[in-house]
């Protein structure tokens, strides 16, 4: 049969070529997904971000400088089962490896000088839950923020407390809001920023105490999770209920903010809180 009459294989789709939205479905080029941020051009949901992630799209290009990366370390006192594996596989997964999933830093937001911490929902598979390390590190950061009378920022990415600590964990709680009063008594700015998940001890605590409180659309934000509410048998939740929509209505919530006009947003608010 004459060459002209077979059709040439089909070229391979290089992998990692397309990324599926996980909310519509939709079929994204990856490169187009990334360019925007890691939010679907289709659907406009915001993908969940890694810390490094975050901080690459937020703060001026080289002026992020890290601290506290691994300066303390979890420990399993609880002897809680899978935990201890966790911090390790977690600790070893990469050269340098941060010893828990708040990163916190300095840096400047369009020339405005600012501390972040950043929580990374994804590190040691634990949820971006607030553990002794996590409180520790919160409160080194806004410590940070009181010496150089620089403003905090922290984008939440959270379930919560951590189990795995038990008591331990809910400390953390008024560790950190006592942090944000230290902060709030010497006029320094805090300002929080609600990335999904925000949910459970993170938002009785911390997440809810900001100046300035901005949330990304469809965000969960909430205390409890669906199971819980549906055991309210009186009260039947609104269909928006748990999400950054929600909060923003009841004044929880000071806007939301799309991802792509976050910093603009966030170098608008330094500049008017004068850090």
């Amino acid at each position: 049969m004459p060459d002209w009459f077979r059709r040439p294989a089909p070229a391979a789709v290089p992998e990692g070529a397309f990324t599926k939205c996980t909310k519509c479905g939709a079929i994204l080029y990856t490169k187009d997904f990334e360019r925007d941020f890691k939010v679907c051009n289709k659907c406009g949901h915001h993908h969940r971000l890694s810390a490094d992630e975050r901080i690459a799209m937020t703060a001026d290009e080289g002026s992020f400088v890290e601290f506290g990366r691994r300066d303390i370390r979890a420990l399993d006192f609880l002897q809680f089962p899978g935990y201890g594996d966790k911090l390790t596989g977690a600790e070893s997964a990469e050269e340098n490896a941060r010893t828990d999933g708040l990163v916190t830093g300095v840096a400047t937001i369009s020339g405005h000088p600012c501390v972040l911490a950043v929580s990374d929902f994804e590190w040691g598979r634990l949820a971006g839950t607030m553990g002794s390390v996590f409180g520790e590190k919160f409160a080194r950061a806004a410590d940070r923020a009181l010496e150089e009378q620089s403003a905090l920022i922290t984008f939440c990415a959270s379930g919560g407390a951590r189990m795995q600590e038990g008591l331990t964990s809910l400390m953390q709680m008024a560790k950190t809001s006592l942090s944000v009063a230290q902060l709030d008594k010497a006029r320094v700015p805090y300002i929080v920023v609600l990335t999904n998940p925000s949910t459970g001890g993170a938002v009785a605590s911390y997440a809810s105490l900001g100046d300035v409180i901005y949330a990304e659309p469809g965000a969960t934000v909430g205390l409890s999770g669906e199971r819980v509410a549906a055991q309210a048998q009186s009260v039947k939740p609104p269909a928006n209920y748990r999400t950054a929509e929600f909060m923003e209505e009841h004044g929880q919530v000071d806007k939301i903010v799309a991802r792509k006009e976050l910093t603009t947003m966030l170098a608008k608010t330094l500049a008017f809180l004068g850090s």
